[in-house]
Formats: C-alpha cells, sequence, structure tokens
C-alpha cells in the first residue's frame, strides 16, 4: 500500500491505460463479483480493486480468524499465494514503468526497503 500511495499521482488511467509489466506482460483483474472473467483494466483501476479485494480478505474472519483456537481455512495457502502473486504484479508494474518517478522523487531507496520486506 506505501508503493501504491507513492504513485498515485503519477500512474494514472492516460499514462497506464493497462495494468502491465513490460510490453509482455499484461496483468487482467478476476474477482468473484463483478469481473468473473479476466479484464483488461488501467493500472490504477487494478491496484485499487487489488487493495480492496485484500482489505476484504484480510478483514474476513472465515479467512483470516483472529479468535485462538478458529482454524484456518484449508485454501488458506492459497488464497495467501494469490495475494502475494498480486502484490507482486504492483511492485513489477512500478519498477518498469514507473522506475524514473521513484528516482527523480529520490524514493528508490524506499522502494527498494519496500520490495525487501514484501520479498524476505
Amino acid at each position: 500500500n506505501l508503493i501504491y500511495g507513492t504513485m498515485a499521482e503519477r500512474c494514472s488511467e492516460s499514462s497506464c491505460p493497462v495494468m502491465a509489466g513490460g510490453p509482455r506482460y499484461e496483468y487482467r483483474w478476476q474477482d468473484e463479483r463483478q469481473y468473473r472473467r479476466p479484464a483488461k483494466l488501467s493500472a490504477p483501476r487494478y491496484m485499487a480493486l487489488l487493495m480492496d479485494w485484500i482489505e476484504g480478505l484480510i478483514n474476513d474472519e472465515d479467512v483470516f480468524p483472529t479468535r485462538v483456537g478458529v482454524p484456518f481455512p484449508k485454501n488458506f495457502q492459497q488464497v495467501c499465494t494469490k495475494i502475494l502473486t498480486r502484490l507482486f504484479r504492483v511492485f513489477v508494474h512500478v519498477y518498469i514503468h514507473h522506475f524514473d518517478s521513484i528516482l527523480s522523487m529520490g524514493a528508490e531507496a524506499h522502494v527498494n526497503t519496500c520490495y525487501k520486506h514484501f520479498y524476505y
């Protein structure tokens, strides 16, 4: 979310009409509500949906139980893998399409540290 917030004003519908990780990788959004089939979205729209989707999962007691003794669901690892895969796409997009902006803001140390914390 820190990365998303840092790039929010530089990653727009017009500058990034497709959520991509370079010319060879296009990331499409799919969920269980509005986008039942993979949909081509702008990068800001994809990231906004992603943050809302993750927040919904984290706040869902059936997915992330907070009470002692309540078991995690059987698909917990799959859910976490999907969350991390989609978050990784945000890093890829930011590094490939906006690294010049990161440099001009002097935020490369911040972004690199966020990525290290994410990866390790």
